[in-house]
Formats: C-alpha cells, structure tokens, sequence
C-alpha cells in the first residue's frame, strides 16, 4: 500500500458516519386503554395513540416492559395495533397472530367501537406457510379464524383497572 492509499484508509476509518435525519415531525405519542373482547375473554390494555382524541388514526399496544413498570407487575396480556394499510383508504389491524383489512372507521365522541372477524396471519399453501396478504383478503380468500372480536379504543385517558384480564361468559 502507497501513503496514499494508508491516508485515505485513516479518514475513512476515523471520520463518523453521517446520518440523515427525517424532517418530518414526529407525532407525539399519547396515552390510552382499550378493551378487547376474543371468545370467553376480555382484556383491558394499555395503548399509545397517534392522535388523543382519535383512535382511528392508529395505535399500539403499550411496551410490556413500561406497563410493567408502572404498574406493578402488571402487563398487557393481548397485543393490539391499527395502522393505515398504504394508500388504500383501509386500516390493517393485527391481534395476537390475527389479522384484519377494513376500511377506515370513525370514532365515536373519542372511542373507537369495532367488532370484526379475524384471520390467521399464516395460511397453508401447497403444504407451504404462507402469510396473510391484502390481495388475498379483499378478494375473499380468509382462513377461518376468529369470529365477534369486539374492540373499544379510547386515547386520552387510562382506564384505571388496566392492564386486567377477566373470564366472561353470555
């Protein structure tokens, strides 16, 4: 190696990536609860929201690792997310390994009320596993899965007794 070639190779090394940085502002993330209802079950989670008074425009379920912290021990036992599916108009909501594509709902005084059915993420194809697209859901090819999932989402305020599980029954 020349001189040169050990020079350019020293400030290669020694010079500290430059990182390009996002402009777009990012949404502040606020706090909420949601209950979810699946079979005999009902959960009551911690959520953070997009927007505090709209639950449609997305959330999360809460880090188990904060919720823990701040509440004992306690954790969220479901994990729950709705975000915009592309530039389709629909939202994508995902619980526990279930999946759901429907159009964007509205929220209602600040809680979201779905009730919707679920499928699988993973489907079997050809003796293959395959994942759940959109393009199979909006043209009817659902596996079975989840039936009556019933979700109320509110952001802007905790619901005291969450994260909480209870057995229910009809």
């Amino acid at each position: 190696m020349t001189s040169r070639t050990i020079i350019a190779l020293a400030i290669l090394i020694s010079t500290p990536p430059v990182l390009i940085a996002d402009d777009a502002p990012r949404p502040k993330l606020t706090d909420g609860s949601a209950m979810v209802r699946v079979e005999e079950a009902e959960y009551k989670i911690l959520i953070r929201c997009d927007d505090a008074s709209r639950p449609e425009m997305g959330f999360s379920t809460e880090a188990n690792r904060i919720t823990r912290a701040a509440n004992g021990g306690r954790y969220n036992m479901v994990n729950l997310r709705l975000r915009s599916w592309k530039d389709t108009g629909d939202v994508v909501i995902s619980l526990n390994g279930y999946i759901a594509w429907i159009p964007q709902p509205a929220s209602a005084g600040g809680t979201l009320s779905l009730q919707l059915d679920m499928s699988p993420t993973k489907v079997v194809r050809d003796g293959t596993p395959v994942l759940l697209t959109y393009d199979m859901w909006t043209s009817g090819d659902r596996p079975p899965g989840r039936k009556g999932v019933e979700i109320e989402a509110q952001c802007g305020e905790r619901d005291p007794e969450a994260p909480s599980y209870r057995r229910i029954s009809d």
